[in-house]
């Protein structure tokens, strides 16, 4: 399973300029309804930063009809953000220069990385909706993250075969999203960030953007933020109707152009329609949520050890490889000393070996976790994960896999991480599933509905039980995003036999109800295994 999640977790990256100098800041962990921000700033600021992120979250489930002020039933439910340092220190713990903030989506482990200085900051509540339209402006880390934090919302809560254009720019829509003093929030202001984009270059001709067969250009590509987000902001504010239809016919597999010709009309006749909107007053709307209390936030301080450690937590939920695992292994057992009973340095041990394939020290940090507290969710999380990675030396070890799966369960009856992993004990034995693996599974999908790597395992299972149409609608939403997106490969149609089956190669099988095929290629692309490089 952790070479499954790593393969599929996706890091979603935006750019940003340079930034200013670091400060020196202390660490503070906050957590509010929906979020866990551990932050590299004074107790004030980050603070502010939880109740401006969750008021964001408010305003997301306000636009979607959904309630708000609730608590998740647990903290692995909740998005873990990590702020700290500058774009520079983002981009090296993204592995990309320039990056200003990303997420990966992961069952019960969700992150995101956000920086906590740059040079020109924005809060949530003071974007001056009075600057000239055209005015350039430096797109800023709140407004990626509230870019990301779409999608991660999105796919969470309106899981769909959304096309890639609409995926960017309806993000765009919603991450300038501005609160008022007054607890409202409004919807419309454009990315003057996108200014140049949006004024300045050439408009993506809508026939080549919304035909999924289009193979794109670098700035084709760049293009989808731009005039994505012009023509969400049109097709949301002038033909909500239409567009409403239009995802539906996507979803239910209608090709994208061919639906947009029958829905929307001449595409030619919009493209001139979006130049001229793009000149004239952007229509917006303020909206107060209902029953809008201020969120609270729990705040502290990190320990001395939370802090001297922080950098090879961030690492590891970012995700690292096997050696990168050691060498934090080496570093955690250093931090510690002598002393073996913080159950937090421990934890995070168990992880660092875990990834490092030191299973045998992985086992040995998790039993002396369980020594200290026998309910430790975590501890009995990672004895499973470490068994399931034994199974196919010696099968024994199954038994223990699932006995350690179901404790961590009955501990947080909300993580889906011990369900999968019951379910994943089966695969790894190379048998099928039982009632009850299969019904582990099928009840994580409220809190995991966001993880590539869940969705492919429950699509599998629905493969397995001939619910083809059912496993294809679980799968379009991961699926459907690569489309359109080019190929950086010299030659697109050269297979490579070290890869496995794609997700478009199952889902033509499925197509073609061939249940056997997409089976086998399910399972092969479940137990892949790259290439040591």
């Amino acid at each position: 399973m952790r070479r499954l999640l790593a393969a599929v977790a996706v890091s979603c990256l935006a750019a940003l300029g340079l930034a200013s100098p670091a400060a020196a800041r202390d660490w503070y962990v906050a957590e509010t309804n929906n979020f866990i921000v551990k932050s590299e700033d004074d107790e004030e600021g980050t603070r502010q930063f939880a109740i401006e992120l969750e008021r964001f979250d408010m305003a997301l489930r306000t636009l979607q009809n959904l309630p708000i002020g609730e608590d998740q039933p647990t903290r692995a439910t909740k998005l873990t953000v990590y702020r700290f340092g500058d774009v520079s220190d983002i981009g090296r713990m993204a592995g990309a220069n320039g990056v200003a903030g990303f997420y990966i989506p992961r069952a019960g482990d969700s992150v995101a990385f956000t920086p906590a200085r740059e040079q020109r900051r924005r809060s949530m509540s003071v974007t001056n909706p009075e600057r000239r339209r055209r005015e350039l402006q430096r797109l800023d880390a709140v407004s990626v993250l509230q870019h990301e934090y779409v999608h991660y919302f999105m796919m969470q809560h309106f899981p769909a075969a959304y096309p890639a254009w609409y995926v960017e720019g309806y993000a765009e829509l919603l991450a300038t999203i501005r609160f008022n003093e007054d607890g409202s929030f409004h919807v419309g202001d454009p990315p003057q960030y996108r200014a140049y984009q949006i004024f300045q270059m050439r408009q993506f001709p809508l026939e080549d953007m919304l035909d999924a067969e289009h193979k794109l250009g670098a700035r084709e590509a760049y293009q989808f933020y731009g005039t994505g987000w012009l023509l969400a902001h049109y097709l949301n504010f002038n033909r909500y109707e239409e567009l409403n239809e239009y995802l539906t016919a996507i979803g239910q597999g209608e090709d994208s152009l061919e639906a947009a010709r029958r829905i929307f009309g001449d595409l030619d006749a919009i493209d001139r329609e979006l130049l001229s909107y793009r000149s004239g007053n952007f229509p917006g709307y303020s909206v107060r949520p209902e029953g809008y209390v201020e969120p609270t936030v729990s705040l502290r301080a990190m320990t001395d050890i939370e802090e001297a450690l922080i950098q090879e937590e961030m690492r590891l939920r970012r995700g690292v490889d096997k050696d990168e695992a050691a060498s934090i292994a080496s570093k955690i057992r250093s931090t510690m000393g002598s002393s073996s009973s913080d159950l937090y340095a421990l934890n995070l041990l168990t992880r660092a070996e875990y990834n490092a394939e030191n299973y045998e020290a992985a086992e040995a940090a998790a039993r002396r976790v369980l020594e200290i507290d026998q309910d430790s969710f975590e501890g009995n999380l990672m004895m499973s994960f470490v068994a399931i990675e034994r199974i196919e030396d010696d099968p024994n070890w199954a038994e223990t896999a699932r006995e350690y799966a179901l404790k961590a369960a009955s501990l947080d009856l909300d993580d889906p991480r011990a369900r999968v992993a019951y379910y994943y004990s089966f695969l790894k034995e190379r048998q099928e599933p039982t009632e009850n693996a299969i019904i582990a599974l099928e009840g994580a999908y409220d809190h995991a509905g966001s993880d590539p790597a869940y969705r492919i395992f429950l699509a599998r299972q629905l493969i397995a039980e001939n619910s083809l149409d059912t496993a294809e609608t679980v799968l379009l939403p991961i699926a459907f995003r690569g489309h359109n997106q080019g190929d950086d490969e010299e030659d697109a149609d050269e297979e490579d036999n070290n890869d496995p089956p794609s997700l478009d190669d199952i889902l033509d099988a499925i197509k073609a109800d061939d249940r056997d095929l997409a089976l086998s290629q399910m399972d092969e692309l479940i137990h892949w295994e790259p290439e040591e490089e």
